[in-house]
């Protein structure tokens, strides 16, 4: 069994953003489940995961830090989405497109 200190290092661990997508699902998955425990009024400071094979652990100070918290992970998963599809974004100054501020 591989005990990570944080799914920050959990994710970069793996090898392909195939891999990394995967990871961000499972740490998305458990969040949401805690989310509705501490919704049900369930007292809920730490949540873990352990698939068999990883073991994390971490703190939260309350509901909201949950919630910020898959915010993040699902912005994450849609870069590392676009990514994997060949998206990206590029930004040019307005200047240099035609009808922009400097035309």
């Amino acid at each position: 069994m591989v005990v990570y200190d944080s799914t920050s290092i959990f994710i970069q661990s793996a090898t392909t953003l195939t891999a990394k997508i995967v990871r961000i699902d499972a740490i998305i998955a458990l969040l949401e489940d805690t989310a509705l425990k501490a919704a049900g009024g369930d007292d809920v400071e730490e949540y873990s995961l352990d698939d068999g094979q990883t073991k994390i652990k971490k703190v939260f100070r309350g509901s909201a830090s949950i919630l910020k918290a898959i915010y993040d992970y699902e912005k994450l998963r849609i870069m590392y989405a676009n990514r994997l599809n060949g998206r990206v974004s590029r930004l040019v100054p307005s200047s240099t497109i035609k009808g922009g501020a400097g035309y």
